[in-house]
């Protein structure tokens, strides 16, 4: 082989390791609360070590309305919401050497709730995904279940249905699911699921909401936690 090809060659597995060391990157973060109350402290880390080494920029948009309320090196802030209402959590982080980003969203449910739901997505390594829902009840409630919309391409496989009565809503492509019981506060009910890659390969912002009964009447809610994979 000529000098000519070996230089190429180099330079390409060059490209490629790379490619794999971003690709290996992803931002991610965890709030200290998903249900918090109106102008309650909540913290939010960023996962330090899905990020490799140091030199990293953090920029957050705790309403998600595309206008970022702060940007710093530290991993670790804290941020109070307003008002009660669902919030959209984008942490966007950018190297300062390469310039490579990443961004995640996580949903924020603020104000008094009878009961939340806090979703969260694991990659797996046949391609597929699988979706955690957790729900706990903060007071005395009945009949909670969620809703979850199914996204296009994907198709979907109860793993533990943790109890609930479950059906696929294939009109509306929609997860519809039911615990028929009564809960106390603190109670709580898990719920899992796998999305398979059809014919689309991107996962698209996952939406849902959660509901239930009090002697109040109705409640309902969007579920919090995971909206999608690092983008």
């Amino acid at each position: 082989m000529n000098r000519k090809w070996i230089g190429l060659a180099g330079s390409i597995a060059s490209v490629l390791i790379l490619a794999a060391a971003a690709y290996a990157l992803e931002a991610d973060f965890d709030p200290s609360l998903y249900n918090p109350s109106v102008s309650e402290i909540v913290s939010f880390e960023v996962c330090e070590s899905c990020l490799d080494g140091g030199g990293f920029r953090y920029t957050w948009d705790f309403d998600g309305d595309g206008a970022p309320e702060q940007e710093t090196e530290d991993a670790l802030v804290s941020h109070a919401f307003p008002s009660a209402g669902y919030y959209e959590v984008v942490l966007t982080v950018r190297s300062t050497t390469s310039g490579w980003t990443s961004t995640r969203r996580k949903g924020i449910l603020v104000g008094s709730q009878p009961a939340y739901a806090v979703r969260e997505l694991l990659a797996q390594s046949d391609g597929s995904i699988l979706v955690l829902v957790a729900v706990t009840a903060s007071a005395d409630c009945s009949a909670v279940g969620f809703q979850e919309m199914m996204p296009q391409g994907w198709q979907m496989e109860v793993v533990d249905a943790g109890g609930a009565t479950t059906r696929m809503n294939a009109l509306e492509k929609k997860l519809e699911v039911v615990w028929l019981m009564q809960l106390s506060a603190g109670d709580q009910l898990t719920f899992s699921y796998r999305l398979y890659p059809g014919y689309s390969s991107t996962l698209r912002a996952l939406s849902g909401q959660l509901s239930g009964y009090t002697e109040d009447g109705r409640f309902v809610g969007q579920i919090s936690g995971e909206l999608g994979m690092s983008q």
